[in-house]
């Protein structure tokens, strides 16, 4: 079980140049052989007809690497044939169902609702397991955590094509404020998203909660241009970023994009490395945090009081 340590800076791996770690990660699914510490990657796809040879439209890692995406096809997301009856897919079925068809909908999971935001919908996740401890342990007392779902077909973090037209992190932070009951205090905000060697679902998605006191007193204690950290056993990469007085914390920021500047291989880290994104300050500092081995089980989920969705904004 990981435990909560003082944070310490950690060594950064040195950067090698793009080209030569690209075709390393090809060599190495291609040969089969890839490096004990972490597990291997795929491109996406390696050799498509529309593109040029060699071109990679984005990195993936495959289902025997996975604790629980077992996606069969890990390039393509849910609507896919190939994936469409997976386990790993239940979510995507069940929001594109009838049972959801009027924007509200719930099972034995969670209770959903569908958001706007920028004219843009997605449905967003009040997890209820916690109520049914004996059937889902992990969730004993997580009684005020929310999941942000995609709508689209998007597979997650590596899928920078599925996702490029669309800040599901800004889509995230105005559901804490709008659709939550009671908001989140904009302090200790945090919003997660899992590699897919650690999530459950193939499914676009970003896990809502708060800051563990580890990661509160890792922070605080950081200075702004640090670029790595280690908190509760995880090696971050870490990027700070100011946010002007009076602004939407994630607005215009695109998350992936600085997450790519900050990985050693760029986009071909992303199928390892699972991001958290934090609010300091009253929402006028955010923190990037980048780590392998990432769960949503580093936030909390814990509240006094029981959490609930906003049935109306108004």
């Amino acid at each position: 079980m990981t435990s909560e340590r003082q944070a310490r800076p950690f060594r950064a791996r040195e950067r090698r140049p793009v080209a030569v770690l690209l075709l390393g990660f090809v060599l190495a699914v291609a040969s089969g052989v890839s490096d004990a510490a972490e597990p291997r990657v795929q491109a996406c796809p390696l050799n498509p007809p529309s593109l040029p040879s060699g071109e990679v439209l984005h990195w993936a890692s495959p289902p025997e690497a996975n604790k629980d995406d077992k996606a069969p096809a890990p390039c393509a997301a849910c609507a896919d044939p190939v994936n469409a009856s997976a386990g790993t897919c239940a979510v995507f079925r069940f929001l594109a169902s009838d049972a959801c068809a009027s924007g509200r909908c719930a099972d034995a999971q969670g209770e959903f609702i569908r958001g706007s935001n920028d004219g843009h919908d997605f449905f967003l996740q009040y997890d209820t397991r916690y109520r049914d401890p004996d059937r889902y342990p992990r969730a004993r007392g997580e009684n005020c955590r929310f999941v942000l779902w995609a709508i689209p077909p998007v597979i997650g973090i590596e899928d920078v094509p599925g996702y490029a037209e669309r800040n599901y992190w800004q889509d995230a932070y105005v559901a804490s404020q709008t659709m939550v009951e009671p908001p989140f205090a904009k302090d200790d905000l945090a919003f997660a998203i899992q590699p897919p060697t650690t999530r459950g679902q193939h499914q676009f998605h970003i896990h809502i909660g708060t800051l563990k006191p580890a990661y509160r007193t890792a922070l605080a204690g950081l200075a702004r241009d640090a670029a790595s950290v280690r908190i509760n056993g995880l090696n971050f990469y870490a990027r700070f970023i100011a946010v002007p007085a009076g602004s939407h914390p994630f607005a215009g920021i695109d998350i992936s994009a600085i997450v790519r500047t900050m990985l050693p291989r760029g986009a071909a880290d992303l199928p390892l490395h699972g991001v958290m994104a934090t609010l300091t300050d009253d929402g006028r500092g955010l923190w990037i945090l980048s780590a392998e081995r990432f769960e949503r089980s580093e936030l909390n989920y814990i509240s006094p009081t029981d959490c609930r969705l906003r049935l109306s904004r108004g």
